[in-house]
């Protein structure tokens, strides 16, 4: 009981600090604004057309490699093959750095991390911030470099787990490994 407790404060604690770093940006009408027609309303996207954002946003954010990349997707956008939970996806989703702030970014990843699987994928995952979201967008890359770095997220993930983990989690199955452009 004491655990469950502990781990019921961390929660609420963590849920205001997200609703303090939006700063008046709306996630969920972010999301609903930029996501859900692809995505869903609630994250399960379009076997293989559109991936699902409900477990693997959760676990991406517990990386480094995978903030980067999630933070990388919703500015640059992303183009090229992955796989997720077994489905092979290969298309283009656009990016809106163009459109949306630091913040809004922020507000956008945050709302996604406190929604469906995502808490209980992504226990431990520490808020995104607009200055992280502001480090990401010098980077300045392209839909095929994030790409790369998808790969390198796999790597990592494969290294730290084993692929069957990976493969649980959404994350692809070997394609390529990240070498050249983009690759980091």
């Amino acid at each position: 009981m004491g655990a469950e407790v502990k781990r019921m404060k961390r929660m609420l604690a963590v849920l205001l600090v997200l609703g303090f770093l939006a700063f008046g940006a709306d996630g969920a009408e972010l999301y609903r604004t930029y996501c859900a027609s692809c995505h869903g309303e609630a994250g399960e996207g379009k076997h293989g057309v559109y991936p699902a954002l409900d477990g693997p946003v959760g676990r991406l954010a517990t990386v480094p490699e995978g903030r980067t990349f999630l933070v990388a997707t919703v500015l640059f956008g992303l183009e090229g093959e992955i796989t997720q939970r077994g489905e092979t996806y290969n298309g283009v989703m656009p990016g809106y750095g163009a459109v949306l702030s630091d913040e809004e970014v922020a507000a956008l990843l945050n709302w996604l991390l406190s929604q469906w699987r995502n808490p209980r994928s992504g226990a431990g995952a520490k808020p995104f911030t607009p200055e992280e979201v502001a480090r990401v967008r010098e980077l300045g890359l392209e839909p095929k470099e994030v790409r790369e770095l998808f790969l390198k997220v796999e790597e990592v993930m494969h290294r730290g787990q084993g692929a069957g983990h990976c493969q649980d989690h959404g994350h692809g199955q070997g394609q390529g490994r990240g070498k050249g452009k983009g690759a980091r």
